[in-house]
C-alpha cells in the first residue's frame, strides 16, 4: 500500500535580498518537478552530491518547509492543505533522525528526558508508564538502561545516534526520514547502525527514506535508490541494479578506489565488519 506520494515538487529560493519592498529578487530553483512514491515497509534511498536538493526534499516531506509548487500526500492526505489537528496526528507517524544527533538534543536534558519528551507532547501516560516505555526503547536500540540519567555529552557519537533513533521510535511511527543519519560515524559504527535500522524495520514494519551522499551505504540499506542532481531526479536504481547516469557513476567512483582489488577489499570491509 502506498504510504507517501510526492507529486511535482518544486522549490525556489530568492538568490539575493529583495532590493525594494514588494519586489522579489532573482529566484534560484532548488527542486524541479520531483515525483516519486513510497510503499509501506519500504526503504527508499535518495542520494546526490552536496547541493543536489536531497536535504531540502527531506524537509519538505517532513513539513518543515513548504514547497513553491506540488503536493506531498501522506496516507492520501496533503500535508499542506490539512488542518492543524490532522497535522498533529500525522506528526506521530512521520519522524526523523538528523545527521548531527548531539545538536538535535537539549544538552541540559538527561537521556531519559530526551526520549520521554514525545510522550509528554502526545500521550497521557503516568510517570511509571513513561519510565517503562523509555527503558523498553533503550533496549530496542541496544543501549543499557543505566544510561538514562546521563547527559548527551557523556555518550559517544554512536550512542547519541541510537538515542536519536529511540526518540524517533517513541510514538510508533510509520515513516522515518533518515537525513545523513550515519555520515558522521566511522565505517564500523555505520555498519552497526544500519543493522539496527534494518532489524527495527523488520520488527516494526517501518518505512524509511534514507538520504545520503554515500552510494555504497545507501545501496546496502535501501530497496531502491533515487539519484538527484541539480534539484532533479535523474535515475532510479533497483537494489542490485546497474548505474547508468553520469551522476550515479560519479557517486560510485567517489566512494571506491580506482584499482579493482582495492574496490573489492573496501566493499568487503563495509559488508562484513
Amino acid at each position: 500500500m502506498t504510504l507517501l506520494e510526492v507529486r511535482s515538487i518544486e522549490m525556489h529560493y530568492d538568490q539575493r535580498p529583495r532590493p525594494f519592498m514588494f519586489k522579489r529578487g532573482q529566484e534560484a530553483p532548488v527542486l524541479q518537478k520531483v515525483t516519486f512514491s513510497l510503499q509501506e515497509g519500504e526503504c527508499l534511498g535518495i542520494v546526490g552530491q552536496s547541493g543536489s536538493g536531497k536535504s531540502t526534499l527531506g524537509r519538505i516531506i517532513l513539513g518543515i518547509e513548504r514547497p513553491t509548487k506540488g503536493e506531498v500526500l501522506f496516507q492520501g492526505v496533503n500535508l499542506y492543505e490539512t488542518t492543524s489537528k490532522h497535522k498533529k496526528i500525522i506528526r506521530r507517524d512521520l519522524q526523523t533522525v538528523f545527521q548531527n544527533s548531539y545538536h538535535s538534543f537539549n544538552p541540559k536534558q538527561t537521556i531519559f528526558e530526551i526520549i520521554e519528551e514525545p510522550f509528554l507532547n502526545f500521550e497521557h501516560f503516568s510517570k511509571t508508564e513513561r519510565q517503562h516505555k523509555v527503558r523498553e526503547l533503550l533496549d530496542c536500540v541496544e543501549l543499557g538502561r543505566t544510561i538514562d540519567q546521563k547527559y548527551p555529552s557523556q555518550l559517544s557519537g554512536g550512542q547519541q545516534q541510537r538515542v536519536n533513533i529511540a526518540r524517533a521510535l517513541a510514538l510508533n511511527p510509520k515513516l522515518i526520514v533518515l537525513d545523513e543519519a550515519i555520515s558522521s560515524l566511522d565505517m564500523i559504527l555505520q555498519k552497526h547502525i544500519i543493522q539496527l535500522l534494518q532489524s527495527l524495520q523488520k520488527d516494526r514494519h517501518l518505512a524509511y527514506i534514507f538520504i545520503s551522499h554515500d552510494l555504497q551505504a545507501t545501496r546496502f540499506m535501501s530497496d531502491r535508490i533515487l539519484v538527484m542532481q541539480n534539484g532533479q531526479l535523474v535515475e532510479e536504481i533497483a537494489k542490485d541494479g546497474a548505474y547508468k547516469h553520469p551522476a550515479s557513476l560519479e557517486l560510485y567512483n567517489a566512494i571506491l578506489p580506482s584499482h579493482p582489488r582495492e574496490r573489492t577489499m573496501k566493499h568487503k570491509r563495509f559488508c562484513n565488519v
